[in-house]
């Protein structure tokens, strides 16, 4: 306990210590004999007890206390008025100023001692509550991070049931759907070479009929010959030489293309496995997830793929496919939020250098407020409307890339001009993230 004695006889400061050692008050006791002083002492120490002379030359006691309580800086200090006054007056209007106590000058050993450790219980008590309402504010922090923790891991759990039942079901679509794509597929090839050879046999035998006529005066086979151009003509069959190969070409894309679904799909129903890491290209990645959500932006967004020639890298596919499908899906529902009227654009790049492979996900939507960049990849921190996000998308993505994956994940924004987000992933193999996992 530190208390400062003001008072501008010295005679009286030192009678105020003397009553401190004979009632044994232990205490750190420092001096001064002016308002001033007093001030420049509390603003450079910490000062508990302040024993104050009311009448004081320059600036008096009153003065001093109204600097003090003025400032919150000094409004636990116990203030005791130290004075020889019998004027009630300044009594009054002490305590309405804010002094805690006084003492009446010359000293009385019992009035002395009572009031001052009357005073030092108030501070001690004062001090005791202080702890105790730090100890209970960082056990409120320690409840509120705990608690943030759990709802966080909560909404893992969620998605990875979510992730895992989606998986086992694009599994199974993909399973059913691939038994009969192999046998169209395969019938299509046979197909196509059946009908390379009717077109061949059928070529033959127009040639043939064409020679025939030529040669031919009989009447009735004349007749058959005629009969057969005009069911030719009838039944479309120039028209249907000509479209057949067409019509292939397209069944055949239109089977790729169902193939590659199925692919997709396929790695998706693996995308719950978190112990799984292994060397997959982002490009690639990319395309299964744009074509997984393609019901999301095909009608009301163009998105260009500059992709450069980036090498495999070692990660965990699902994981970096969840941080780009929450990037790709916030973009898009920012764009629809914002452009409503008109389509929106999505432009992905990637580029790499020695070390990092680099993706970037750059929209036309409403972009970020600058005031809000500093929170977005906070947990439970979102700009929805209650109800349409639950604020940890760009939170996990953030730990995947940084924790999981010791990478990066950038953002620039402007207002009214749309967002980049730009993931930036290590090119070495990283043994600390399988480590952490």
């Amino acid at each position: 306990m530190k208390i400062l004695i003001v008072d501008d006889s010295k005679f009286n400061i030192e009678q105020a210590k003397k009553a401190f050692e004979e009632n044994k008050i232990n205490c750190e006791i420092e001096a001064c004999t002016s308002g001033s002083n007093a001030l420049k002492i509390v603003d450079s120490e910490e000062i508990d007890i302040i024993m104050l002379d009311i009448i004081m030359p320059n600036m008096t006691g009153l003065e001093v206390l109204a600097h003090l309580r003025s400032n919150p800086k000094y409004r636990d200090i116990i203030i005791i008025m130290f004075t020889s006054l019998t004027d009630k007056e300044y009594l009054r209007k002490s305590f309405e100023l804010g002094a805690n106590e006084f003492i009446n000058k010359p000293i009385e050993a019992i009035e002395f001692t009572a009031r001052l450790k009357a005073a030092i219980k108030l501070k001690s008590n004062q001090l005791a509550l202080k702890d105790a309402f730090r100890m209970l504010e960082a056990k409120n922090n320690s409840l509120k991070s705990t608690t943030l923790k759990l709802k966080e891991m909560q909404f893992q759990l969620i998605q990875k049931e979510k992730l895992s039942a989606i998986g086992e079901l694009a599994a199974g679509v993909a399973h059913e759907i691939n038994n009969p794509l192999g046998y169209i597929s395969s019938n299509h090839e046979t197909l196509g070479k059946f009908l390379k050879s009717l077109k061949t046999i059928l070529v033959e035998y127009r040639d043939l009929i064409d020679n025939i006529a030529k040669s031919s005066h009989n009447e009735e086979l004349t007749n058959d010959i005629n009969k057969i151009k005009e069911n030719e003509s009838l039944l479309n069959i120039d028209f249907i030489l000509e479209d057949i190969d067409d019509l292939m070409n397209d069944s055949r894309d239109g089977i790729q293309k169902v193939s590659k679904i199925v692919k997709s799909l396929r790695n998706f129903a693996r995308t719950d496995n978190e112990d799984e890491y292994n060397y997959y290209n982002v490009n690639d990645i990319i395309d299964e997830t744009l074509l997984v959500i393609k019901n999301e932006w095909k009608y009301s967004i163009t998105i260009e793929k500059i992709y450069g020639d980036s090498p495999d890298i070692y990660c965990n596919r699902g994981q970096i496919e969840q941080v780009i499908l929450n990037l790709i899906i916030n973009s898009i529902q920012a764009i629809k939020e914002y452009n409503k009227d008109q389509k929106g654009n999505i432009t992905i790049k990637t580029t790499c250098d020695d070390n990092y492979t680099y993706t970037s996900i750059e929209d036309n939507g409403p972009g970020i407020k600058k005031d809000l960049l500093n929170k977005i990849f906070n947990p439970f921190f979102t700009t929805k409307d209650v109800g349409k996000g639950t604020g940890l998308g760009l939170s996990i993505s953030h730990d995947i890339i940084v924790n999981k994956h010791k990478g990066e994940l950038d953002v620039k924004t402007e207002v009214g001009k749309g967002t980049i987000f730009t993931i930036k992933l290590p090119l070495t193999k990283i043994n600390d993230a399988i480590e952490e996992n």
